[in-house]
């Protein structure tokens, strides 16, 4: 009975920095979303005021375009004509400074000039880009779902606020605002009201214009507000469903245990455990891991049970390939405080190996606590060598979370691996001859 080092125990927790390198942005991907975002902030703003005064606004947009003809041709270079067929007219439309072309000398200030800022609104299309890359960082990354679908929706929102303010300063709507407000404050104070259905009414239309654009903005407002009712009903419903399913099958037990007047202190026990089950998830992980195929099974056993399994001496300097067999005969199973994993003097065929949790050892009278194992240690190890009873007890000293490794499933794995086969038997014959207990 032996165990591994507890620092080698504890379970890592996957650092920030690689879930964000699941997302597979390089520095260069970043750049053009940062340049993405900028065109959708900034380009409604130089349509409505009409100006682009601020020298480093015409640098940041003639790098812009820069940036975006260059990502072109490393698509095109890359995707070729399913790029074409695809996104090149909007990124091209992107990549075109219509802006900046409204600032010629002879040009600016006419209504060329006004009709290219216009047409500079085309450049925002590219933000749509931003859908097919929620869709994939869903997919593809271990961050929280909910998470980052509430992080895209909060960016959403306050981009279409923007867009809205900047339609407001169009059609001449800060004239209703407060004095001490700004142009784009007041705008931006009306927006938000009418998108949260609030609509103080400090803030009215007037005209034919700007009534009907405050009716569209209040039609949205409201479509949006049932958008996110929807969708949190629809998040709690599906919590609901996996509670719902939890709940009706300790209904089943408990009827069961009624039926065949199990005693009420093992229907507590049993009560327990499928809240042990819930709380841990550890029904949930069971069903996803049935549902995928055989490999993955084994490669995501691997991963968690590897380091375990080396520590185990009759399994030191065994193969990768024996490795891989092996994880996949290993049974999860889940004990109570004070239920007992083995019993002193029964014959043992099984070997455990300790996911979470302490269970302790007791003396020949079981009176003592010999050891305390913890996550990551192992015991029984010799029941997979000799018929020999065992020598202790062990019991569990609070919930635990342990895989179990059966003789038969090892003697299976064996008959591929003769030379890992005739180490264990010299190890038993050795053993058997010092006499060691369990």
């Amino acid at each position: 009975m032996r165990s591994r080092p507890l620092l080698a125990q504890e379970t890592e927790t996957k650092p920030l920095s690689l879930r964000l390198q699941e997302l597979e942005l390089d520095p260069w991907d970043a750049l053009v979303l940062g340049a993405t975002v900028f065109l959708a902030i900034a380009m409604p703003l130089e349509a409505v005021f009409e100006s682009l005064d601020a020298l480093w606004l015409m640098v940041a947009s003639a790098a812009i375009s820069v940036v975006l003809v260059i990502d072109i041709r490393r698509r095109l270079h890359a995707e070729g004509r399913r790029y074409l067929r695809g996104w090149f007219p909007v990124d091209l439309l992107a990549a075109i400074p219509f802006d900046l072309f409204a600032e010629i000398p002879g040009i600016a200030g006419t209504s060329a000039g006004t009709g290219l800022r216009l047409l500079a609104l085309t450049r925002v299309l590219r933000v749509t880009r931003l859908f097919a890359l929620q869709r994939r960082w869903r997919i593809q990354t271990s961050l929280n779902p909910a998470v980052l679908r509430l992080s895209f929706f909060a960016f959403w929102i306050a981009l279409v606020a923007h867009w809205m303010a900047s339609g407001w300063i169009a059609l001449d709507g800060p004239t209703s605002a407060p004095s001490d407000l700004g142009p784009y404050q007041g705008s931006l104070y009306w927006a938000i009201t009418t998108l949260t259905t609030v609509g103080y009414g400090d803030i009215t239309p007037t005209g034919v214009g700007q009534t009907y654009y405050t009716m569209g903005a209040m039609a949205f407002g409201a479509a949006m507000y049932g958008y996110i009712i929807g969708n949190v009903a629809s998040l709690i419903s599906n919590i609901d469903v996996i509670r719902a399913r939890h709940l009706r099958r300790v209904e089943t037990v408990n009827h069961f245990m009624r039926d065949r007047r199990v005693p009420h202190e093992l229907q507590a026990q049993v009560r327990d455990y499928y809240t042990y089950l819930w709380d841990s998830r550890i029904g949930q992980e069971t069903e996803i891991l049935e549902d995928l195929p055989r490999p993955l099974r084994v490669e995501i056993a691997l991963h968690t049970h590897r380091n375990i399994l080396e520590q185990v001496p009759l399994f030191a300097g065994a193969e990768g390939e024996f490795f891989r067999e092996l994880v996949g005969h290993l049974e999860l199973r889940v004990f109570l405080p004070g239920q007992k994993l083995m019993r002193r003097g029964e014959i043992g065929r099984e070997l455990y190996f300790i996911d979470e949790g302490s269970v302790e050892v007791l003396d020949r009278n079981n009176q003592q606590v010999l050891a305390v194992l913890k996550d990551g240690d192992f015991v029984g190890e010799m029941a997979l060598l000799s018929d020999e009873p065992r020598a202790n007890t062990v019991t569990a000293s609070e919930y635990c979370r342990v895989y179990a490794l059966d003789r038969n499933g090892l003697d299976h794995v064996l008959t591929g691996f003769p030379d890992v086969a005739d180490k264990m038997r010299s190890i038993a014959e050795a053993r058997r001859i010092e006499s060691t207990p369990d």
